[in-house]
């Protein structure tokens, strides 16, 4: 991945004639530029991402310690929970959360809204796409990161980085005296226990390290910072300002060489690939057993036709079929599950003697059976395609048994 850093000076120029300009890429060849000056947006060299490195100035890095209720609470009002720390209204900043630290512990970052649609219009009218946005404090080390603050001081300005996403700006001090900023954060950080072993200072002047150690009470030594290697922290291009277009390849259209777009359209191009065998193989089957039911139905009307050929409308040969079998078995005597001697036949056997018997639309009644097993009559009856109701109270009984439905 290739993050292009750039830095825009402030206050802000009206255009972009000159841009300072940090490439970082895993393996970049030591001989090549990483930095530098590009003398418009053009020249810009081309990177995964570009990023706005923002003045440590612009950018107020805090922490909140919420749950995750109060955070829903707060419906992304989270400037109203900083307010004793801002020096404008709420409503003018921008506030943005970063990653849980530690349990409720979150790391934030607040910059003035109309400060930052400024930076996003100059770049948008020089044809620059950003990824994200991020202070300048949170993308330097010092040699032990760990056990060190890493400060970079430039007379009347500069910045502290206390943590992986902590930090303060510089606005004073000389050679010989520290920035008040960063006496009060020590202090601070000795009273809740979190101070530094050392304080690493990069600075193009002349500083009096010693002296500043003795002020401070803390070792502070001269050194070069370098890049962290490892993706910015935090984002303040969120919400109603994040990219439109994560993972474009360069800062202009460039949608046909992003590698990350490439990865998307490999695994697009095989789901869709195994959409279309899936539906290709749905559709075969479907044809297939389309066929056989139309084979299937073409030999039945002419098996009916030979049986019957004096039958000329065929629409339903399984159900004529049956009728026209039903209708031979009649005439020669065989009687169907439903006709009157059929249904007295079921019933033989179970029944030592009725009062008396009806027959009408295939329902036989039989009244006041005598000497009857109802559970085993009503098996004997199911078993011969037949369903049986009983009325009456017994004594005055009736049985009803009538063809089951198919």
């Amino acid at each position: 991945m290739t993050r292009l850093f750039i830095t825009l000076p402030d206050p802000l120029p009206e255009n972009l004639a000159a841009i300072a300009w940090r490439l970082s890429a895993p393996g970049l060849p030591s001989a090549q530029a990483n930095h530098g000056v590009a003398a418009s947006a053009a020249d810009l060299p081309k990177a995964d991402e570009i990023w706005l490195a923002l003045p440590a100035s612009r950018v107020l890095l805090s922490r909140l310690t919420l749950s995750r209720r109060a955070l829903r609470q707060l419906n992304g009002a989270l400037g109203n929970a900083l307010e004793d720390q801002l020096m404008l209204d709420p409503a003018q900043s921008h506030v943005v959360l970063g990653k849980s630290l530690a349990g409720d512990d979150h790391p934030v970052a607040v910059i003035e809204i109309a400060w930052l649609e400024q930076v996003l219009a100059l770049c948008r009218r020089h044809g620059i796409e950003l990824f994200g946005a991020t202070p300048e404090t949170l993308l330097w080390l010092g040699e032990a990161a760990q056990e060190q603050w890493c400060a970079r001081w430039l007379g009347q300005g500069g910045f502290v980085r206390s943590g992986a996403c902590a930090g303060f700006a510089l606005d004073d001090g000389d050679a010989a005296t520290p920035p008040l900023a960063l006496q009060l954060a020590l202090a601070e950080a000795r009273r809740t226990g979190t101070a530094p072993t050392a304080i690493a200072l990069e600075s193009d002047l002349a500083v009096d390290a010693t002296a500043w150690s003795r002020s401070l009470e803390i070792p502070v030594l001269l050194q070069s910072l370098h890049a962290d290697p490892l993706p910015p922290t935090l984002n303040l291009l969120q919400g109603p300002y994040a990219s439109r277009r994560r993972g474009s390849r360069g800062w202009f259209i460039d949608l046909a060489g992003s590698q990350q777009l490439g990865k998307y359209r490999l695994a697009a191009g095989l789901l869709v690939a195994a959409l279309g065998v899936h539906v290709i193989g749905t559709l075969a089957d479907w044809a297939r057993l389309s066929y056989e039911n139309r084979q299937l139905r073409s030999e039945m009307r002419q098996v009916f036709q030979e049986a019957f050929p004096q039958t000329r409308a065929i629409v339903d040969p399984s159900l004529q079929m049956q009728r026209q079998l039903a209708d031979m078995r009649r005439a020669r005597g065989y009687a169907a599950t439903g006709d009157f001697l059929h249904a007295a036949g079921a019933v033989a056997g179970q029944v030592s003697g009725v009062n008396g018997l009806t027959y009408a639309s295939g329902r036989l009644t039989l009244q006041q059976p005598r000497s009857v097993d109802l559970d085993g009559l009503r098996a004997a009856l199911i078993s011969q395609g037949y369903k049986m109701a009983t009325a009456g109270e017994p004594g005055n009984q009736s049985v009803s048994i009538e063809r089951s439905p198919q």
